[in-house]
């Protein structure tokens, strides 16, 4: 009997097995169609697919699913990443990082997210960045429940019309 080792967790493991008994990973490679395919890979609750389109490193789309208990903390990464922890140009995920973030967490240039840590644009429950919008949001522009920032509704009343808001007819 030959023993390999986990690509994941450095186990060793019979070559015959057809899943490393410690983390769950699959030791057969998966046929092509079913690596294009996205198909489950061998672990309950679990999906990763990745696309075959290769730009500036990173695979076009990028899908890693399942709980952190199963998965770990492995990122999704490319230009499209969606998972549990997303990075790329446009992310989306319980932690979001990129260019374009969404989700629970979110950081990156335009946010949307519970919490929206963004360089630009922030929306979300809290929201920072240039522009920032939220229950709570903190920005040089902040518009929300509760504003901090040089422009707010509180501290500039012409933050209304600097956002293209008709004015008000008074009686």
């Amino acid at each position: 009997m030959t023993l390999v080792r986990c690509a994941d967790c450095g186990r060793e493991i019979s070559e015959q097995a057809t899943a490393c008994p410690e983390c769950g990973r699959p030791l057969q490679e998966r046929s092509s169609a079913t690596a294009t395919s996205g198909a489950w890979a061998g672990r309950p609750y679990f999906y990763e697919y990745k696309s075959q389109i290769i730009l500036f490193g990173l695979p076009l789309i990028h899908v890693m699913l399942g709980p952190t208990w199963l998965v770990g903390f492995r990122p999704a990464r490319g230009i499209i990443a969606v998972g549990n922890i997303a990075v790329g140009f446009a992310a989306f995920g319980g932690v979001a990082m990129g260019v374009v973030a969404f989700g629970g967490i979110s950081l990156g240039i335009l946010c949307v997210g519970g919490m929206a840590l963004a360089l630009g644009l922030g929306a979300g429950g809290i929201a920072t960045g240039y522009w920032a919008v939220g229950g709570i949001a903190i920005g040089v522009y902040a518009l929300g429940g509760l504003g901090i920032g040089a422009h707010t509704l509180q501290n500039d009343p012409n933050l209304l019309r600097i956002l293209g808001a008709p004015p008000s007819s008074s009686r």
